[in-house]
């Protein structure tokens, strides 16, 4: 069982549909906001956030989604977590975090004490994921055990500097689907199952 700890409690609240306030630059920078202190706070180190790039990681996302939406209807369900793993690709293009400090309370070798800026992108992302899939579909999410091996973000790190795309693949894995890593961002090439 994973010792990461999810919170999509910790989201700032909204009068709207999760899936439709995400959507909005203002709450998408309060809630990006809130977690990087939160987890700044966890881990020991606090993070920097450059709003130009973060604002542009969102709009990238918003034009990557509205032009990957299925038709189908049936396909909404794997839609979210594809656009969870689009939200992670956009964060990993251009960094919006950086980490001011060792992360002091992270565990040696563990993916926070590696990679703090991926790390709390990525848990942002599974939150945001995790929060709309509860109240889209009233299912919980499970995180890949892979999420505590510091191999695979080993992996993560380096490919994603060749290759934002792969980060999108590595959110798909580590919510238990089996990504396409010739094409992790491109819905249409996702393998059904």
């Amino acid at each position: 069982m994973s010792k990461v700890r999810l919170t999509p409690d910790g989201l700032p609240p909204t009068n709207e549909p999760l899936r439709v306030a995400v959507r909005r630059l203002r709450w998408f920078k309060a809630a990006f906001l809130k977690h990087a202190e939160e987890m700044g706070a966890e881990l020991g180190s606090r993070f920097e956030v450059d709003d130009t790039k973060l604002a542009a990681a969102f709009t990238r996302w918003l034009d990557a989604i509205e032009l990957q939406r299925p038709a189908d209807k049936s396909q909404r369900r794997a839609f979210f977590e594809f656009a969870a793993a689009l939200m992670m690709r956009e964060l990993t293009v251009d960094m919006p975090l950086k980490a001011v400090g060792e992360p002091s309370r992270a565990q040696t070798g563990s993916a926070a004490a590696f990679w703090p800026e991926g790390y709390c992108c990525t848990l942002f992302c599974l939150s945001v994921h995790a929060a709309a899939t509860a109240q889209e579909f009233h299912a919980d999410t499970t995180i890949d055990p892979a999420i505590d091996d510091l191999r695979h973000w080993w992996s993560f790190k380096e490919n994603t500097i060749r290759d934002a795309s792969f980060s999108a693949g590595f959110l798909q894995m580590l919510l238990g689907s089996q990504p396409n890593w010739v094409m992790p961002d491109v819905f249409r090439a996702k393998p059904r199952g």
